[in-house]
């Protein structure tokens, strides 16, 4: 963050500061914002990293407190001989939710933001979308302001994972940059070529109703909203605040799925994610190789036609099941199942296996 955001005070010279900054055609970096959700104070991160005997260890953060619930926080990480400083501004405004703004380089935000973010789970959990999810925020933001957004361009993450004409093809891995407004087609056309398909991120124009031009920005499918040029009050008004009840909506979708006896009957509370194919042996042996190295992993089936596994988030304690089955996957949280460790699962199941549709399964 550049120097001279830290006269920032209070929201008024914060919406000033950055209002000015990015309403002026400059090349500069994109203003990152954050949505993370936790029940941590602000005051609290430097006691949290230095109880934490790892990240301590790269790790180290101070904190001054400004009004209305803004705060500065300056973030140290040591590689090596190599010390890697980042400032931010984080609203705590919002009830068990942090905004973290910054205006930091893409190697800054990489290096040390989000190694951070991902390191503080689960007391700190991510916003996790993937491509329907985008368009609906984008859909809500939209309504929010009355006016309209065109979608400028998708990145595109395909990974080849089935054999062309039954030949056997090494996996092809890339990235693929879309530029039009709808690429429903272009994506059924690479899941027909056998591609696992996922978007990374989006990029927008925002308009008013009057059809005046108010922002440019771009949303991840990790959850970081970022500003590339107009009203930054309106992108944190219509975009922020909106992705944030689009986070908590999905979080409370996610609640309470934890396994429970009523009346002496096991109950179960399943999600299942669906796709427009049948997944193949190769997807699930490539499956069984990934989660292994974010979830502790008991394999109870694993080849044609069908996929079972038991799963434990050894950083949460969360549990469950996991059943592949011609074109779904069956997430059935067991014991504890919080809404950060379910969430966090879907995603990582999409990361791997690409973007599909969620939905909960009804049970009799």
């Amino acid at each position: 963050m550049q120097n001279k955001a830290f006269s920032i005070v209070d929201r008024m010279s914060m919406h000033l500061y950055y209002n000015k900054l990015y309403t002026t055609r400059e090349r500069r970096p994109l203003l990152k914002a954050f949505i993370l959700f936790t029940d941590l104070k602000v005051e609290e991160l430097p006691e949290v990293l230095l109880a934490r005997e790892k990240i301590s260890k790269a790790y180290s953060a101070n904190v001054t407190p400004l009004r209305e619930s803004l705060y500065k926080v300056s973030l140290h990480r040591t590689i090596g001989l190599k010390e890697i400083k980042a400032e931010v501004i984080i609203d705590a405004g919002y009830e068990g939710v942090w905004i973290v703004v910054t205006d930091a380089e893409y190697y800054l935000v990489r290096r040390v933001l989000e190694r951070l973010f991902d390191k503080l789970y689960p007391l700190v959990s991510r916003l996790y979308l993937n491509y329907s999810q985008m368009r609906m925020l984008l859909k809500t933001i939209k309504d929010s302001c009355r006016g309209e957004t065109t979608l400028t361009f998708f990145t595109i993450k395909r990974e080849r994972v089935k054999p062309l004409e039954e030949r056997v093809f090494a996996q092809r891995i890339g990235t693929e940059i879309l530029w039009d407004e709808d690429v429903d087609e272009d994506i059924k056309r690479l899941l027909s070529e056998g591609f696992i398909v996922k978007v990374d991120r989006l990029d927008f124009v925002l308009k008013d109703e009057k059809g005046a031009f108010l922002l440019k920005g771009q949303m991840s499918r990790k959850g970081v909203t970022k500003l590339k040029f107009g009203s930054f009050s309106s992108f944190y008004e219509n975009v922020v605040a909106k992705a944030i009840e689009y986070g908590r909506d999905r979080k409370n979708f996610y609640d309470k799925r934890e396994r429970n006896i009523e009346k002496g009957i096991i109950q179960l509370r399943p999600l299942q994610i669906d796709y427009a194919f049948s997944f193949r042996n190769r997807q699930l042996d490539r499956f069984a190789k990934k989660i292994v190295s974010s979830y502790s992993c008991s394999i109870i089936h694993g080849g044609n036609p069908y996929f079972v596994a038991d799963l434990c988030d050894y950083k949460d304690g969360s549990s469950f099941g996991v059943a592949i089955l011609g074109n779904s996957i069956t997430v059935t949280p067991v014991t504890r199942a919080t809404p950060s460790a379910v969430w966090r699962l879907i995603d990582k199941i999409q990361d791997i296996m690409g973007d599909g549709e969620i939905a909960d399964v009804k049970m009799r």
